[in-house]
C-alpha cells in the first residue's frame, strides 16, 4: 500500500476519478485519524469511478456527518433508539446513495479510523457492520484499488479477508 498523499496523486491523475478542491473554509469539530485530516487537507473528497457500477464518493467536509443524521435526518423514533448509541460516533466517509451503500468510519477512541458497511438496511446492527478497513487509508486504496468493477462491493468478495464486525 503506498501512503495517503501519493494515493491522492494517483487518483488525481485517473480520469475516472475526480477529486475536489479542499474547503479551508469548514472546520470539522471532532477529533479525526491523522490520515483523514491529511486527506480533508488536500481534498474536500473524491469521486471514484461514478460511470461504473461500485462506483462510490468519498465525502466532503459538508457531509462528513454522524450516519445516523445521514439515514435517518428526520425519524424521531429511530433517534429515540440511537440515544447514546455508539453509532451515533460513527462519521459518514463514503457513499453511494443509488445503491444504498455507505460506509462509516469510527470515532471513538476504542476504534478510532475503522470503517464499517453501513449499507442502509443493516447500518449499526451487531454481526452485520463489518469492517471493511482498519483505517481511513486502506479503505481509499481498496476502493481505488477495485476500480468500481466486479459483481460486488471489495468486502463482499469471496477473497476477502474478513476484518470483523463492528461489534466484535
Amino acid at each position: 500500500m503506498t501512503d495517503l498523499k501519493e494515493l491522492i496523486e494517483l487518483i488525481s491523475k485517473d480520469s475516472n476519478c475526480k477529486v475536489f478542491e479542499p474547503n479551508d473554509k469548514l472546520v470539522i469539530e471532532n477529533k479525526i485519524p491523522d490520515d483523514l485530516d491529511v486527506f480533508f487537507k488536500m481534498t474536500n473528497g473524491i469521486s471514484l469511478f461514478e460511470n461504473e457500477t461500485f462506483g462510490i464518493k468519498i465525502v466532503g467536509k459538508e457531509e462528513f456527518i454522524s450516519t445516523n443524521k445521514y439515514l435517518y435526518p428526520e425519524d424521531d423514533v429511530i433517534w429515540e433508539e440511537l440515544e447514546n448509541d455508539v453509532t451515533n460516533e460513527w462519521f459518514l466517509i463514503a457513499k453511494s446513495d443509488a445503491l444504498s451503500q455507505y460506509i462509516s468510519i469510527d470515532l471513538t477512541v476504542k476504534n478510532n479510523g475503522k470503517c464499517y458497511d453501513s449499507f442502509l438496511e443493516t447500518h449499526g446492527e451487531e454481526g452485520m457492520s463489518e469492517i471493511v478497513a482498519n483505517n481511513f487509508t486502506e479503505l481509499l486504496w481498496r476502493l481505488y484499488s477495485s476500480k468500481g468493477k466486479g459483481d460486488s462491493w471489495y468486502w463482499i468478495a469471496s477473497e476477502f479477508k474478513s476484518l470483523g464486525d463492528a461489534f466484535d
